[in-house]
């Protein structure tokens, strides 16, 4: 499904609202993975962007996951320092970057506006300014044949979510089970019937 030369780069970031610029990155994980293994991870809390403010819906939400708040808001650091860590990790893989994510809806929209304001660049970007991402969400829909509000992380058969960590709302947690769907959806091959 890659070649030798890329890399998937799967994402997970908790923020305290849907739009990217109102609302603020507030963890950003991403584990680098192979179709067989992986092979580095990146996690940072970032400081929240002065300009912006928390959604009182996610708010609330948040409020029924104190713990893993707390550890998303915890030991926070620049948001410049973060994204510059990030590209530079990616670029160090010395691989073409692959973004992989659910729902690549959130997770990309707000690394990549991270990536343009803080960092060198976006690094998912090739030279004809074609993003390459994959959506795991899309991924499931495409090989059951599932219509697309069917393919919800909760609808995922069992060999698709074989040996994924539970998923508790800390983002290296969470990118490391994607990591894991990712893999085990690429071993399957072609098409299944579900």
């Amino acid at each position: 499904m890659i070649s030798d030369s890329q890399i998937f780069i799967v994402v997970d970031i908790e923020a305290d609202g849907p739009a990217v610029g109102l609302n603020s990155m507030l963890s950003l994980a991403a584990v680098a993975t192979t179709t067989n293994e992986e092979l580095s991870h990146f996690y940072h809390k970032l400081i929240t962007i002065p300009d912006a403010s928390p959604d009182p819906v996610v708010t609330e939400w948040w409020s029924k996951y104190p713990e893993a708040h707390r550890e998303a808001t915890a030991d926070p650091e620049p948001p410049e320092h973060v994204m510059t860590e990030f590209y530079t990790w990616i670029t160090n893989l010395g691989r073409e970057a692959i973004f992989v994510s659910n729902p690549i809806s959130l997770d990309y929209t707000f690394v990549s506006w991270y990536l343009f304001r803080f960092a060198p660049g976006n690094p998912f970007k090739n030279e004809k300014n074609s993003i390459r991402a994959l959506d795991l969400k899309s991924y499931v829909a495409g090989k059951y044949g599932l219509p697309f509000e069917k393919a919800k992380r909760a609808y995922w058969p069992e060999e698709v979510t074989k040996n994924m960590p539970a998923h508790t709302h800390n983002a290296l947690d969470d990118a490391r089970g994607y990591a894991v769907v990712l893999r085990n959806l690429i071993a399957m091959g072609d098409k299944v019937d579900f």
